[in-house]
């Protein structure tokens, strides 16, 4: 048993434990019934092929008299020390780090035993660390420590000397990985480093299934992107343009909330939307209006997609019943805050009826007023006054904007 195999004991009987202790799970058949193999319970896993490359590996780690040991099978010599180099070499990035080692084959006793590289593959798995697996820098010790050449040792000629902002000079390794969908891959870079380096054994021996998914849903071509970049700079732009709404003065009703309701704002969308760079050669001005017109003959313009935010007003006893009269009072609503972002922060605004349309450095949005009303149970119910039906409620504690923001060129609309 290797020391990455008892870890893995006690990981599964306290993972057992929980199971047993729930009441609200079949721990019966989740733990005695239910087949886990590697691929589902890891978050990476990886295969060394060729083990015939193993018997180089224990002239590399001088593993001679191990080998004398295990009867010549370099296979079982050179896992636990191959284990161990991965683990130094992971550290906190992992949780766990799982093997698999096939049976003990069978033979007639009239052949000959079965060489020790007609083995199937050996397999590996990681469970990741979610905080620390995608970091690309692997920060070591100071140059004066005795530990520094230690982890030189370790890294090779991935291992330099790099000054940070604390003005502190330490040993570091820096791996690949602009995108988040190629940091992800970082726990790949650093074992076949340290498999090449330590153990002989190439890259093209590795074979690693991390992250296949991303491949169906990778955008762009210079730099492959997964989404993550993108919905943080839509909540980036959101955020800026809540704190700019927060601190909106002169509103008839002021805001008490801005309230993000886009999946984009909670990193769940799988295709965020991006900034587009419109060609402004395409359309023609329309002045009354103040709109881009597509010219006759020209593409169709590319579609916008809207994001949801929702803003919160402070609630007043003065909305009166007639449906007429709140849709202008909603219309006066979006004049007035179009008027307030174009004083203050000089962005162009389109009121209109049902939204207002505010063009940001890259985004988007049309607010819309909602309607909270009280039922006669005491339950509150929202819904948009241009839908309301015929018969009209009095406001109760708030009125509500609605805000869709696609994004467009250097700009964005909010």
């Amino acid at each position: 048993m290797t020391a990455c195999t008892y870890k893995q004991l006690q990981a599964e009987a306290s993972l057992s434990m929980q199971f047993w202790d729930d009441p609200t799970v079949d721990g019966f058949h989740g733990l005695l019934m239910t087949p886990k193999p590697m691929i589902r319970t890891s978050d990476h896993v990886f295969q060394l092929c060729e083990l015939v490359k193993l018997q180089s590996s224990c002239k590399k780690l001088n593993l001679l008299s191990e080998l004398m040991d295990h009867s010549g099978n370099y296979v079982h010599t050179a896992l636990p020390f191959i284990l161990s180099l991965l683990q130094r070499g992971l550290g906190e990035r992992i949780h766990l780090l799982t093997h698999s080692l096939s049976p003990e084959p069978e033979w007639s006793v009239e052949s000959d035993a079965p060489k020790h590289k007609a083995q199937p593959p050996l397999s590996f798995g990681l469970l990741l660390n979610p905080e620390l697996a995608t970091s690309v820098l692997e920060r070591g010790p100071s140059a004066d420590s005795p530990k520094a050449a230690e982890f030189r040792q370790l890294w090779g000629s991935r291992s330099e000397l790099r000054r940070f902002q604390d003005s502190a000079i330490t040993e570091a390794v820096l791996w690949e990985g602009k995108s988040m969908c190629q940091k992800q891959l970082v726990p790949k870079q650093i074992i076949t480093h340290l498999l090449q380096l330590h153990a002989d054994i190439p890259e093209s021996s590795v074979r690693y299934v991390g992250a296949m998914v991303d491949d169906v849903i990778k955008t762009g071509s210079e730099e492959p992107s997964t989404g993550e970049e993108e919905s943080l700079l839509v909540v980036q732009s959101y955020d800026d343009l809540s704190r700019k709404l927060w601190r909106l003065e002169d509103l008839p009703l002021s805001i008490t909330a801005v309230q993000g309701a886009h999946p984009a704002l909670r990193y769940t969308q799988v295709f965020p939307p991006r900034p587009l760079k419109m060609d402004y050669s395409f359309f023609d001005r329309d002045k009354p209006s103040r709109s881009l017109v597509p010219k006759e003959g020209k593409p169709c313009p590319a579609y916008i997609t809207p994001i949801t935010v929702i803003c919160h007003m402070e609630g007043s006893g003065k909305w009166p019943h007639d449906r007429l009269a709140i849709r202008h009072i909603r219309a006066a609503f979006h004049i007035r805050l179009g008027e307030l972002l174009k004083k203050h922060h000089n962005y162009t605004c389109r009121p209109g009826p049902t939204h207002l349309d505010v063009w940001k450095v890259a985004y988007h949005r049309e607010p819309q007023v909602l309607r909270e009303s009280v039922t006669a149970e005491g339950l509150r119910s929202c819904e948009r006054i241009s839908r309301c039906s015929s018969v009209l409620h009095r406001w109760a504690s708030f009125a509500s904007f609605i805000c869709s923001l696609p994004l467009t060129g250097g700009t964005t609309r909010w």
